[in-house]
């Protein structure tokens, strides 16, 4: 009996030892472990855990990059995730590798015809019809293209055969009713099509909700709610049917049911981002901007866990400028998610309007680097860079943005904001051109479009574009800003006065407006109206922190020095990244005798603001003011070193080079600079005339001064330079007319002080 277990035990152990073999042998196998991988991926996506699906995925294609299905359920997941850069890539890759998957073609074909990529789309419909000649989708996919394409009959041809082909596709059915209804008379059978569609697919909400809206054009609004209702019950999840019931509320005046609706959405998906963004987006749209903070925040108290609903109340807390109640939930989710992009870009924002400029910055270029194909990431990159006055960095981080999400409305806002920065109207066009071509009734694409037309001297093709934005936005304020200023140049200022004041009615946050109403009031020397116009309109909005630096400008006219610091500091508290709220408050300071502190700012500006020309110009004026030309040089070589081109700079180096006794020929190709880039400005005519001085160059300098006198009669610093030219010249009764002149307007200035001792020696 004992040996007898001893040969039963050994035979156990060898079937053990022979099945462990197998096993790990399996294990090590590749094929099967990527199989294992994509089994799980599937698994962990039917659950609704994507990101645990891409890390199994991701897994699999280590094994093996070229295995066709990772990459296809990959895009599907993306698809879910509303990545459609990422799906769109890894479709791309499935059909590569796998020309046979019929899936994967049509799936593409759709995203293709969906990006006007209509030719594109129909080789795929064709290849996948080379592959079976009866597929019903192909014919769908051929369908929806020859529709975009306006060609109706062939639109009807070709969905009819998919309907022979699969005459039980609610999806198929619904398109019909699309193509049906834009015959007003074959409305009736456009009905029909939708209630069978629906009845064929009780768990789809796009037969309603075409049925809802083919019911509340016919003006039966009743029908129409009662299809929007059952569109949702057909498919709770899907947001679409409970934001188009919320629309239809809207448009019949009733906002409570429609908060009702929406509300009910994020209590029904707490977890869905877009379910809390539509809530918070209909409250910015009804003009209830006050009640969104309120619910969010009990939303949050009811759902802790959620992270929509917290980042969503994250983004109205920053709208509101909430940023003591926005640090501890940008913090809390920071705890649980800081790897989420959302929450990096709420860092971010905080980070930027808290005065951390850099610090934004590092936070997104990692974020950059780590979400290559995230659009919103590049777009706020491109901002940031903008605030830093990097305007080449934020144009490639906007048109990465773009290249990833094209027809976006704010990546073409970012760019726009460049091409008016640079003054550049062959950019502007194109950015205005691309946008309405995506949005054709986007009102800032026309107004936009008309800003480079005015800049062009196309004034009635400005004219007609803004006329266009007026008559289909009625309400929107930026395009009576720029008719204003169109009136301006037009010289009907009467006109522009009103039109100012109707911006300001439309947009009571229009700083550029009240700015140019202050102008006429400081132009008809009344500064005190200028000022209670500005209190007014900060009684309004007293959160604008642009309406202080207009305060300041205006309390600095009045030498109400102390105010205009004073109005500089509220501006910069509310808008830290604010360059006008620096430079009113370095003026003030200037003004009251405080140059080092309006150094100071002047230091902390440019350490945030690396590649902003602004703080070396400035800081090199202030230091000329404090009398040290060393430091002052060194400032406007920094500026250069940005932008080798920069007037200012090149003009105020140069002149200080020959007034210290520096090199006059870099000098010169300095002034020329400046002179090229300005050609019309007496300061860069006086500078070159000074340098050509310095050479010995005297007619030429004395025939440039006399031109740009004729702008600047009055200018202390040309006339001393024009009388020590006509010094060197021997033509004294000149040279003692333009000292005694430069002497007597200003005895107190440097220039003035040199022009009467040079008067004194002329005898």
């Amino acid at each position: 009996m004992l040996k007898q277990r001893h040969a039963y035990l050994a035979g156990v152990m060898l079937t053990v030892s022979l099945t462990l073999v197998s096993t790990i042998g399996c294990n090590r196998d590749p094929n099967v472990r990527k199989k294992k991988y994509l089994e799980s991926a599937k698994r962990y996506e039917a659950d609704g855990k994507y990101k645990e699906a891409v890390i199994q995925l991701s897994n699999a294609l280590k094994l093996d990059k070229s295995f066709a299905p990772a990459y296809f359920e990959l895009s599907k997941i993306y698809l879910k995730l509303q990545n459609p850069v990422s799906a769109y890539a890894d479709l791309s890759k499935t059909v590569d590798l796998d020309p046979s998957n019929v899936e994967a073609r049509i799936t593409l074909g759709e995203m293709l015809l969906g990006g006007h990529a209509y030719d594109k789309a129909e080789a795929q419909a064709k290849a996948v019809l080379a592959i079976n000649p009866n597929n019903a989708d192909a014919y769908g996919l051929l369908a929806g293209i020859a529709q975009k394409r306006d060609d109706m009959p062939g639109a009807l041809a070709n969905i009819q055969k998919a309907i022979s082909l699969d005459p039980n596709r609610s999806n198929f059915h619904s398109a019909l009713a699309v193509l049906e209804s834009a015959t007003p008379s074959n409305e009736g059978t456009a009905e029909q099509e939708l209630r069978k569609a629906a009845s064929l697919d009780a768990k789809t909400a796009m037969p309603h909700l075409l049925l809802a809206s083919l019911l509340e054009k016919k003006g039966d609004l009743a029908g129409a709610e009662q299809e929007f209702h059952a569109a949702v019950t057909a498919d709770p999840k899907d947001l679409k049917a409970r934001d188009a019931l919320a629309a239809l509320y809207v448009r019949t005046g009733d906002k409570g049911k429609a908060e009702q609706t929406l509300l009910q959405a994020v209590d029904d998906m707490p977890e869905n981002e877009n379910a809390a963004g539509t809530l918070a987006g209909f409250y910015s749209a009804t003009g209830q901007a006050d009640r969104a903070e309120p619910e969010f925040a009990s939303l949050v108290s009811k759902y802790p866990k959620s992270f929509a609903i917290k980042v969503t109340y994250g983004r109205i807390l920053f709208d509101k400028r909430e940023f003591d109640k926005l640090k501890p939930v940008a913090a809390e989710l920071t705890k649980t998610d800081a790897g989420n992009t959302q929450v990096q870009l709420l860092n971010a924002m905080l980070l930027l309007n808290t005065g951390k400029i850099d610090d934004a910055y590092a936070l997104l270029k990692k974020s950059a680097k780590d979400n290559p194909n995230n659009p919103q990431v590049h777009l706020m990159l491109g901002r940031v860079e903008l605030t830093k006055g990097d305007a080449a960095g934020a144009e490639a981080s906007f048109r990465q943005a773009d290249k990833l999400s094209p027809g976006s409305v704010e990546v073409a806002t970012g760019l726009a904001q460049i091409a008016m920065g640079r003054n550049d109207a062959a950019m502007l066009t194109e950015v205005s051109n691309k946008l309405l071509q995506a949005h054709p009734d986007y009102p800032g694409a026309y107004l936009w479009r008309g800003m480079a037309e005015v800049s062009l001297k196309e004034y009635d093709k400005a004219d007609s574009d803004f006329q266009t934005v007026m008559k289909r936005n009625p309400n929107y304020g930026p395009v009576y800003l720029q008719l204003a200023q169109l009136r301006i140049i037009q010289g009907k200022v009467p006109e522009a006065k009103a039109l100012l004041q109707t911006t300001l009615d439309k947009d009571p946050n229009s700083a550029k407006a009240l700015g140019l109403l202050m102008a006429y009031d400081l132009q008809a020397k009344q500064p005190a109206k200028a000022l209670e116009r500005v209190q007014a309109q900060i009684a309004k909005q007293p959160a604008n922190s642009e309406f202080y630096v207009e305060m300041a400008r205006v309390q600095m006219q009045m030498k109400d020095f102390n105010g205009a610091l004073a109005s500089s500091q509220k501006a910069m508290q509310l808008t830290p990244s604010s360059g006008g709220a620096v430079q009113t408050y370095s003026q003030a300071q200037v003004a009251l005798g405080n140059i080092d502190s309006a150094i100071s700012v002047w230091q902390n500006w440019e350490g945030s603001h690396a590649n902003d020309i602004n703080g070396p110009n400035i800081l090199g004026s202030l230091y000329e003011a404090k009398g040290d030309d060393q430091k002052a040089m060194e400032q406007y070589k920094k500026a250069l070193a940005v932008d080798s081109n920069d007037a200012i700079a090149a003009n105020n180096l140069a002149y200080l080079m020959v007034e210290n006794g520096q090199n006059a020929d870099v000098a010169l190709n300095l002034a020329q600079t400046a002179r090229r880039v300005l050609p019309n400005s007496p300061q860069t005519a006086d500078t070159l005339a000074w340098v050509f001085y310095y050479k010995g160059t005297y007619s030429a300098s004395r025939d440039m001064l006399e031109t740009a006198l004729k702008s600047s009669p009055d200018d202390v610093s040309m006339n001393y330079h024009l009388g020590m030219i006509y010094s060197k010249l021997n033509d004294k009764a000149n040279a003692a007319l333009y000292l005694k002149k430069a002497a007597t307007l200003g005895a107190a200035t440097k220039a003035g002080k040199d022009a009467a001792a040079a008067l004194a020696k002329l005898g």
